[in-house]
């Protein structure tokens, strides 16, 4: 009996320890449970990183607005299913789905071969016209122009081989010989002393370097990307030497001396009542001894048209504030909080970019396929302003075909992303790019009523790239000062390039004239203006048929 129960206790003690690690086992097994949970977790998130890093440094860097042939797959039920009933949600997908099929039909070029849309591309492409020839004639010996039977041969045409050659750039000296005049008959006194013509103005005063000179390191630097210290190897290779901090002088003399034109253009900018504005870092040296903060260029424009640089010390809501400090109108920007003083007044209306919602939900694609549906939606938005660009309408005509059409895919639209964000984790990159939208929507869809507005502001952003590309390779502005002057040579050099004029050719021009230029007709040196007296210079002077 004894032995009984001594066997019971034993095995009631047994069962307690098993009781006591089977707990400890199920404590074990919950925490790697949560721990595995969380790693998974987090490779979902370092995945999606990493696909967006891969993407961004070999992806393709254009905006490209892809055609999204199936909206919806039909093996994959869509999230709106849970909110809205089958019938409804299937009758917006057909409706989106319908009317990116009509506009596949109606737009030119959408159905042929990548072949046909590229061209032919066979053989070599001609030489360009304009550029000085060079003429050099072969001719074959005197003796064999007598054929063997002694008639002298004629001459039947010519065969032309065309060469492409380059005049490497090279320095003259130019000598301003300015002759001494004296009378030698009468003291100096009574005929006015020696008389020598003025010397004309400098564009830097005391300074040696011409017009075409400044012209070319201020181009090279802020249009070609060319670092200083690689146009003084570059000088050295050509016999001249230019130090740095020569060129560091000139390039801030310019910014003072051509500062006037850039501020009769953000004068003009400022009254034409339709901008886009974005912004950009650029490190700046020597704020104080021995140190650096980072700056911004700010830039303001019209929409392919001139555009002004604004340098500052920060990205405060004070800066957008005082550039456009008097301005009325239609204002395009991201969706940057910086700029919500500016809208604060009411003078300015909000216009939003639908190229920043659209890049949300490409990036949220690989992770949730459902954001396909908006990016067909916004790619048919694309399609039609591609359209109207094509048959060049006018503003009004713009508008009320966005009314008419836009408007309608916007709602069904709004209606989808109002859906989204019922059941879009908020974390998830779905869940952002849906909030994004949702938050931005009435500055999004105004455009609609704007017949002279874009549906994105890549217009001025493609104006900050050429920053973005030149702060690589010289890394800073030397000082405040400097960070001024770029902002005003990226202003005319940018704007030269977006209206067609070659900026070292308008550069050279204006460095020569601004000095001796009235004031009061400064606007004529700005590069639109400038464009325009040359295109109407050269009418004026063609011959009358």
């Amino acid at each position: 009996m004894e032995d009984s129960r001594r066997l019971v206790a034993e095995l009631l003690a047994e069962k307690t320890q098993l009781l006591e690690r089977l707990s400890h086992v199920e404590a074990e097994n919950s925490a790697l449970q949560a721990k595995y949970t969380s790693l998974e977790s987090w490779n979902t998130k370092l995945k999606r990183e990493n696909n967006w890093l891969r993407n961004q440094l070999f992806g393709s860097k254009t905006e490209r607005h892809e055609v999204i042939q199936e909206i919806i797959d039909p093996k994959q039920h869509s999230l709106l299913e849970e909110e809205l009933s089958a019938e409804a949600c299937r009758q917006i997908e057909e409706e989106l789905r319908g009317e990116d099929d009509e506009s596949d039909a109606t737009l030119p070029g959408d159905t042929a071969s990548p072949k046909s849309k590229k061209g032919s591309q066979n053989g070599r492409g001609r030489l360009p016209d304009g550029i000085e020839v060079e003429r050099i004639v072969l001719d074959i010996p005197e003796e064999d122009k007598i054929c063997p039977h002694g008639h002298s041969r004629q001459c039947i045409g010519e065969d032309v081989t065309e060469e492409l050659e380059i005049i490497p750039a090279r320095f003259i000296k130019r000598e301003i010989v300015r002759p001494k005049w004296a009378c030698p008959s009468c003291p100096h006194r009574e005929c006015g002393g020696i008389h020598t013509a003025l010397l004309p103005p400098r564009p830097i005063e005391k300074g040696r370097p011409g017009p075409g000179l400044l012209s070319s390191v201020a181009v090279s630097k802020y249009g070609d990307h060319l670092p200083l210290y690689r146009q003084e190897k570059i000088f050295e290779r050509l016999g001249v030497n230019l130090s740095r901090k020569t060129l560091c002088d000139w390039i801030l003399a310019l910014g003072e001396l051509l500062g006037p034109i850039v501020l009769a253009m953000k004068r003009k900018l400022l009254k034409g009542g339709n901008l886009q504005a974005d912004e950009t870092p650029i490190r700046v040296q020597r704020v104080k001894k021995g140190s650096s903060k980072q700056g911004y260029l700010w830039g303001y424009g019209v929409p392919w048209g001139e555009v002004v640089y604004d340098f500052t010390l920060g990205r405060t809501q004070d800066h957008p504030v005082r550039f456009l400090a008097g301005y009325t109108g239609y204002l395009q920007v991201d969706g940057y909080a910086g700029y919500n003083a500016v809208f604060a007044t009411r003078e300015i209306v909000h216009l939003g970019c639908f190229a920043h919602a659209r890049r949300k939900f490409k990036e949220a694609l690989p992770d949730a396929p459902e954001a396909k549906t908006p990016l067909a939606a916004i790619q048919l938005l694309y399609r039609l302003e591609r359209e109207m660009k094509e048959l060049g309408l006018g503003p009004e005509e713009r508008a009320t075909r966005r009314q008419r059409e836009a408007l309608p895919i916007l709602e069904k639209l709004h209606l989808l992303l109002e859906n989204y964000r019922l059941t879009a984790l908020p974390s998830s990159s779905l869940g952002k790019a849906v909030r994004y939208a949702l938050s931005e929507w009435p500055h999004l869809v105004r455009y609609v009523e704007v017949g002279k507005a874009e549906i994105d502001n890549n217009s001025i952003e493609q104006t900050l790239r050429p920053v973005a590309v030149g702060r690589k390779n010289y890394l800073f502005a030397g000082s405040p000062r400097g960070g001024e002057a770029a902002a005003v040579l990226y202003s005319l050099i940018t704007s030269c390039k977006r209206l067609g004029v070659d900026p070292e050719a308008y550069m050279k021009d204006v460095i020569g004239k601004i000095s001796t230029h009235p004031m009061r007709l400064i606007e004529e040196l700005t590069p639109s203006e400038w464009k325009a007296a040359r295109e109407a210079a050269v009418v004026e002077a063609a011959p009358v048929a």
